[in-house]
């Protein structure tokens, strides 16, 4: 059972600036692929990274990286 979560939040904030992944990837200095990871939940992002999408999404750490709700909602998906 795959109980990795999508991070919805940072997704949604995401495509609601209009960004893709490879401009918000390059806005932060990382690769596309490696925000594409951390949007699918395979990578957890490094403090230093976290707090730079944080800060570019205009969205706290906190809700982006640690919502119990979302994560609480897609485990619950996986294990039904």
């Amino acid at each position: 059972m795959n109980l990795n979560f999508k991070r919805v939040i940072l997704i949604e904030a995401r495509k609601r600036k209009g960004w893709t992944q490879e401009e918000l990837a390059s806005g932060v200095g990382i690769s596309r692929a490696y925000l594409a990871n951390i949007e699918r939940g395979e990578y957890d992002p490094s403090l230093k990274v976290a707090q730079s999408l944080s800060k570019k999404l205009g969205v706290s750490t906190d809700k982006l990286f640690f919502n119990d709700n979302a994560r609480k909602t897609n485990v619950n998906k996986e294990v039904i």
